[in-house]
C-alpha cells in the first residue's frame, strides 16, 4: 500500500487556505494520484483529467497560486520532494521487502524440506504479513549504503536492489527504537524512525535524506 502525507502546516498555509471546496479537492487528490502512480508529483496535461475533482481552470489556479508549477507538458506539485516518498525511494523498499520474502521462504523450506517458491505479492510472507510503507526519506540512498552500522545494506543505484554482507537471522520485534521518540519499532525497519507524522519526526526524516 503506497500512502500520501499532508503535512499540519497545511492549516495555515494561505495558499491552501484560498482555495475553493473543488479546488482543495483537486489539489489533494492529484497529490494521491501522483504518489499512487509513482510519478514524482508530475501531472501531464493529457492526464490532468484522470485526477477526480480536477479540471483546466483548477490547474491555472493552482499554478497561479505556487501550489504547482508549470513543467514541460504539464505540471508539478511544488512540494512534493519534500513531503512525499519519491519513485526510488518506494522501489528499494519493493526490493527490501521482496527479499525479506524470499529470505523467509528459504527459512522455511530449511526447516521442513519443502521446496522454495517466491511470489511477487505484496504482504505474501509468513502470516501473511509485510513490512510497513516508509513514511519519509531512506538515509543516504544516493550514497549505495545507509552508513548505519545497525543497517548493513548497499543499495544498487540502477536497481534499487538491496543486499547485505552475509545473510542474518531477522531479529524480534522491538529490538531497535525510534531515533527520535524511542518508540519501538521493528527490528528489520528499513529506517530507523517510527511513522509518527509531527515535525520534529519530518525534520529528521528531511535532514537525514
Amino acid at each position: 500500500m503506497t500512502d500520501a502525507r499532508f503535512p499540519e502546516r497545511y492549516l495555515s498555509d494561505r495558499r491552501v487556505l484560498r482555495l475553493t471546496a473543488d479546488e482543495f479537492r483537486g489539489w489533494a487528490f492529484a497529490t494521491i494520484w501522483s504518489v499512487s502512480n509513482r510519478t514524482d508529483g508530475v501531472i501531464l496535461s493529457d492526464e490532468l483529467l484522470l485526477v477526480p475533482f480536477m479540471s483546466a481552470s483548477t490547474a491555472q489556479k493552482l499554478e497561479a497560486s505556487g501550489l504547482w508549477a508549470a513543467d514541460g507538458n504539464g505540471w508539478v506539485i511544488a512540494d512534493f520532494p519534500q513531503t512525499q516518498t519519491s519513485r526510488h525511494e518506494l522501489e528499494v523498499l519493493d526490493n527490501a521487502r521482496r527479499r525479506e520474502r524470499e529470505k523467509k521462504a528459504r527459512q522455511r523450506a530449511a526447516k521442513t524440506g519443502a521446496p522454495v517458491s517466491f511470489s511477487d505479492v505484496p504482504g505474501d510472507g509468513p502470516g501473511g504479513s509485510s513490512r510497513g510503507m516508509s513514511r519519509g526519506h531512506v538515509p543516504e540512498d544516493n550514497t549505495g549504503r545507509t552508513g548505519r552500522e545497525e543497517e548493513k545494506w548497499f543499495v544498487d543505484n540502477e536497481t534499487g536492489e538491496i543486499t547485505d554482507p552475509a545473510p542474518s537471522v531477522p531479529a524480534a520485534w522491538g529490538a531497535r527504537t525510534c531515533r527520535v521518540c524511542g518508540t519501538e519499532i521493528p527490528a528489520d525497519s528499513p529506517v530507523p524512525w517510527c511513522p509518527k507524522q509531527d515535525d520534529e519526526h519530518n525534520n529528521y526524516r528531511a535532514q537525514a535524506a
